[in-house]
């Protein structure tokens, strides 16, 4: 099949940039691939980092053509146009966020009027983390064109749902993380950041529903019954005064160490592999690219009940659970993994699990498009 791809590639920066790049290489296996992506994602008024791109980015593998603007309608208007010079059998588009209704609703309806391309939608969030202002609307009218969509989690399938759209939606797994290097000896991996003794690592762009406060305000109940470092890697988009407020009103400046920035892929094998626990203290969800990313590095996972996170993470058996929002459950999840040695019988569990692959993926995307009529 002839594929066009639409969404953020590298070297824009971000889970879902580097989840399309892994999607191309893998349908470019089987099929003719062709990546639309965006020249920018948000006006700098609205990106709370300080790039939207990697700074160093390593060649991709698979290079892009950056032409979509989602607050430069004519920009739309050519990316429509572009798909339809392609003539796709297959439209494979990415969503996340209200924000890129416009753009995305409007490219692929333009596509979609210009071609015979089915469409199908990969909808990494159906409803967004935060308020978004007429978000159900602007979903509806970006998703609408579909003929599928595909989720990876039950949370996201039940919004979809709500949405009462016509076709089908698929729920599977997420494929496992990889293009991020082969993973390090534990102990070279701790040397080489300056780290020794248990470690626990919070990884990922920090924004407020990610929960790092409560694993802070869990942090003093730990260190009475275990030594150990907090690692916190990613870029702070919101509440970082609050969370260096935390630490020092709760001393813990020696056992907490903070890297405020974005990470390249070829870096992101370094932090794992020094972990002995991966945590996501989040307060809301629908899934986590750092559940696959920490599995496909043997590293168990402690994850609140929250969302998807629980389809992700089998208590007791590649990871634990808790509730969210609070700190004494996080504590004595933390206090007993290391007290009760679990890592090794929870890694052996990561290892041995039937994972979800890209090419799983590709298969699905590939019997999706086979069995849908494509609309008029």
């Amino acid at each position: 099949m002839k594929i066009c791809l639409l969404g953020p590639a590298p070297p824009l920066r971000g889970g879902i940039s580097h989840y399309n790049h892994q999607l191309a290489l893998a349908l470019a296996d089987r099929h003719e691939v062709t990546l639309i992506s965006f020249s920018r994602q948000y006006p700098t008024l609205l990106f709370p980092g300080r790039t939207q791109f990697d700074c160093n980015p390593s060649p991709p593998e698979f290079t892009a053509e950056a032409m979509l603007d989602s607050i430069n309608p004519p920009s739309w208007f050519r990316a429509g146009r572009r798909i339809a010079e392609i003539a796709p059998d297959l439209v494979i588009a990415h969503w996340w966020n209200p924000f890129f209704g416009p753009s995305l609703g409007t490219t692929v309806r333009l596509a979609r009027r210009r071609s015979r391309a089915g469409v199908i939608f990969i909808c990494h969030n159906v409803v967004p983390h935060e308020r978004f202002p007429w978000a159900d609307g602007l979903t509806r009218f970006a998703l609408d064109p579909g003929d599928a969509w595909l989720v990876h989690s039950e949370t996201d399938r039940r919004d979809l749902v709500s949405l009462n759209l016509r076709g089908h939606t698929l729920l599977v797994p997420q494929p496992p993380g990889q293009g991020f290097g082969e993973p390090i000896d534990k102990e070279q991996a701790k040397s080489r950041l300056g780290l020794s003794g248990n470690t626990l690592l919070f990884f990922g762009l920090i924004r407020r529903y990610k929960g790092l406060p409560r694993l802070l305000e869990a942090m003093p109940l730990v260190l009475k019954k275990v030594n150990c470092t907090l690692l916190v890697v990613g870029e702070f988009y919101e509440g970082k005064d609050r969370c260096l407020t935390l630490i020092s009103d709760l001393g813990l400046a020696s056992n907490v160490r903070i890297i405020d920035r974005f990470v390249p892929d070829d870096e992101v094998s370094l932090y794992f592999s020094a972990a002995d626990l991966v945590v996501l203290p989040y307060e809301s969800a629908t899934q986590s690219a750092i559940v696959p990313i920490a599995f496909a590095f043997e590293r168990p996972v402690l994850a609140t009940r929250v969302g998807g996170l629980p389809e992700a993470v089998r208590d007791g058996e590649t990871g634990l659970l808790v509730e969210p929002r609070n700190p004494t459950a996080l504590a004595e999840a933390i206090i007993r993994f290391f007290e009760e040695s679990m890592e090794p019988r929870l890694r052996q569990h990561i290892a041995q699990q039937q994972r979800f692959s890209w090419t799983d993926l590709v298969r699905t995307l590939e019997l999706a498009a086979e069995s849908q009529p494509i609309r008029g």
